[in-house]
Formats: C-alpha cells, sequence, structure tokens
C-alpha cells in the first residue's frame, strides 16, 4: 500500500537536474521569457518548489543558465568557490533582473532608430538591411523581436511600412528578422485601441506581393482581423481606415485607388497582392472609411515613438 501510495505522487518537475530544468523552459517559454516562468510559474506551484527555484543552492547553477543562455551574459560563476554560493544565488537572481531590464531598454533604443531609418525621406538615411542588422547587433544581438515596444509597435511590422524604401529591401528586411532574428510572422501590434496590425496586412495593404508570398510561405495567416489607417499614394492628404483581413485591406486600397484616378499600371503590385491573397479571403468585404490624414502622417497612420527617455539610455 505505502508502494502503491508513493506512485501516485504527482511528478516533482522541480527536483530535476538544472541543466535538464531549462532545456524544459526553452519548450515552454521564448527567449527573454525564462526568469518569469520560473519566478511566476513554477515558484509558485507549492513551498518545495519555491525553495528548489530560489532557495536552494542548486538554483544558482539554474540563473547561471537563464543569464548566459537568455541575455548573453556571464556571471563569472566557474571558478568561485562553493562557500560564497549564498551570495551568489542572491546576486545572480539580481543579475538577471538587471540584465532584463536592460534589456527592455536596449529594444526600446534598437526599434527608435530603426523606425528613425523606416520614416527617413533621405535617401542617404533610409532603411537598408545592412542598418537594421548594424542595430540590432549593436544594442543586442539579444532583443525582444516578438515583444511589442512601449508605443505598441513591433519589429517585423515596423520594417513592412518603411518609406522611400526599395521593396526588394524590405524583403531583404523581412527575411532577416524571420529567418535569423526570429521574428514571428503573426505578432500583432498594439498602438492603439483602433489599430491592431500584422505583417501580412500592413504589406498587403502596401502592394509588396512579394513579401505577401515570403510571409505565406513561412506560415502567416492573412484571415487574422486587423484594423488601421493608411495614406493613399494617389492622394497622400486622403487615408483609409481598413478593418478585415489582409486580403480585405488589399481589396479596400485597390478600390479606393481607382476612385482617386490612379491607373491600373499604378495598381500592378496591389492587384498581385489581391489575387495572392483571393483564397483566403471571405466574402464579407472590408469596411473602408476614407478620410483626410494629418499633414505629417505616414504612410499607415499610427501613434509614434515616444523620444522622451530614449536618448539618456543610449549605449556609449
Amino acid at each position: 500500500m505505502a508502494q502503491e501510495k508513493a506512485d501516485a505522487r504527482p511528478f516533482e518537475i522541480w527536483t530535476l537536474p538544472e541543466v535538464l530544468l531549462y532545456h524544459i523552459s526553452q519548450f515552454a517559454t521564448p527567449q527573454t521569457g525564462r526568469a518569469s516562468f520560473f519566478c511566476h510559474k513554477l515558484a509558485l506551484l507549492n513551498k518545495a518548489s519555491c525553495k528548489a527555484v530560489l532557495e536552494e543552492e542548486k538554483s544558482v547553477a539554474l540563473w547561471d543558465l537563464v543569464l548566459c543562455g537568455d541575455y548573453g551574459v556571464s556571471s563569472g560563476l566557474q571558478g568561485r568557490s562553493k562557500r560564497a554560493s549564498k551570495r551568489l544565488k542572491r546576486s545572480l537572481v539580481g543579475q538577471v533582473r538587471d540584465a532584463h531590464k536592460l534589456l527592455k531598454d536596449n529594444t526600446e533604443i534598437a526599434y527608435f532608430y530603426v523606425s528613425e531609418h523606416c520614416n527617413s525621406s533621405a535617401k542617404t538615411n533610409c532603411l537598408t538591411k545592412g542598418r537594421l542588422c548594424g542595430l540590432i547587433n549593436e544594442y543586442g544581438p539579444h532583443l525582444m523581436i516578438n515583444k511589442a515596444i512601449s508605443s505598441g509597435g513591433t519589429f517585423l511590422v515596423e520594417v513592412c511600412r518603411a518609406r522611400n524604401v526599395k521593396k526588394t529591401t524590405i524583403l531583404q528586411c523581412v527575411q532577416e528578422l524571420v529567418e535569423k532574428r526570429g521574428a514571428l510572422v503573426d505578432q500583432k501590434t498594439s498602438e492603439a485601441s483602433n489599430s491592431s496590425l500584422t505583417a501580412i496586412s500592413v504589406a498587403a495593404v502596401r502592394g509588396l506581393p512579394n513579401v505577401v508570398k515570403y510571409l505565406l510561405s513561412k506560415g502567416a495567416n492573412p484571415d487574422f482581423r486587423c484594423s488601421g489607417r493608411f495614406r493613399l499614394s494617389t492622394n497622400s492628404r486622403k487615408s483609409l481606415q481598413c478593418i478585415g483581413s489582409a486580403a480585405e485591406f488589399a481589396q479596400s486600397m485597390l478600390d479606393a485607388e481607382l476612385k482617386e484616378g490612379a491607373t491600373q499600371q499604378e495598381l500592378v503590385d496591389l492587384q498581385k497582392c489581391v489575387k495572392l491573397l483571393s483564397p483566403h479571403s471571405g466574402a464579407a468585404s472590408a469596411r473602408a472609411i476614407s478620410g483626410r490624414a494629418p499633414h505629417n502622417d505616414r504612410t499607415s497612420v499610427r501613434h509614434p515613438v515616444s523620444r522622451s527617455g530614449v536618448a539618456n539610455k543610449i549605449k556609449k
């Protein structure tokens, strides 16, 4: 009976070796989210798990793995005596906390400069793949690519709505973010209550068929319901509020451009986007409301990145 009772006890995951426990967390949560996984999920299961994750000596090695693997920071744990383990245990958790804060700050700064390049009217300062990689490497290489920053934007969506940039360059930047930086193709922005966009919805409404095709090949879902306001290319004083799927975005913009007098030749790329997305489009058409956009607005109307508190965080 005692043996059966012992066998019926639930498996205590926190008793696993720290290396194995860290590898399990890699499947349970994305990079830079593992510290939160250990503190706010695993440690809160019961007293035993809290002690194992936050108090026992083995947690020193666990937090060292988090610090090195998630944030690329060396704790200098090896070579130190075991007699200092309690001090190390406390300091490692603090180091992870500091590294996470620095990561958030660096992500904000890198996004700010990427956004500056995406919106630059000067050809000498516009977005290129080299500038994108340079910024990510300078402030990373570990950045929160898939987390919306304080203004609600994401790197992938920001690149898709870059202005004064060749379409081939936008495609190269999108490929860099997806294939080498781990960007999720369906990550949404949250810039305003009436603005939530995915990369494929922006690429579709902006007439970027090669980008749309690439995102579809990477598993992007064009049926996600999005919303946002976009400037018309034939009449920059007018904008279009789009609500619906990526296909509905493209069709609504196509109709609005034709209404403003755009020629078929000018709308070839937009028509290609509609054709690429037509199998995914629903029967209902998108709701589109034409209006006037502020003179200093960009192609996609949204809240700008806040400059306050950013300049003083720039790494020297």
